[in-house]
């Protein structure tokens, strides 16, 4: 029986992603969140909380009323108002090795983008998709609306 629970016990450490795997693939964290809001990932709803790491392919939805504010490792700054839904679904920020990406998918609600070094270093890697457009971002701000 004790070798049956050391066995895994080992399973459930190899298994678990190593903190270093887990830092590499953070794109950013929630800085702040008024209200409620949450995190849909690989299909569970996370408590969108002050502090919470993001990752590539979250969905961010701000509940009525609700707001949060996240920033991106590339310093990019979203502010999403109240009943939004934002689609993380591609970010790529390692300039030693010459690859950026971002594409925002922004589902509905208001929006506040401000860009970070990614737009700075490799401009034409930097989209935000909308329900009818999808919009290459040259500037270094934009507020966008999106009603259901």
């Amino acid at each position: 029986m004790k070798a049956l629970s050391n066995v895994f016990l080992l399973a459930i450490f190899f298994s678990a992603p190593s903190p270093a795997m887990e830092s590499a693939d953070k794109i950013g964290h929630i800085q702040s969140v008024k209200g409620l809001a949450s995190i849909v990932r690989n299909g569970a709803v996370l408590e969108g909380t002050a502090g919470a790491a993001l990752y590539r392919g979250d969905l961010i939805r701000t509940g009525k009323p609700g707001a949060a504010g996240i920033v991106l490792t590339d310093d990019s700054s979203i502010s999403l108002g109240s009943g939004s839904e934002l689609a993380l679904n591609n970010y790529a920020f390692e300039p030693k090795e010459g690859r950026f990406a971002l594409a925002l998918r922004m589902v509905k609600g208001t929006f506040s983008y401000i860009t970070g070094q990614i737009t700075r270093l490799a401009p034409d890697t930097a989209q935000v998709q909308t329900p009818d457009a999808t919009i290459a971002v040259r500037g270094t701000k934009l507020l966008i609306q999106v009603k259901e």
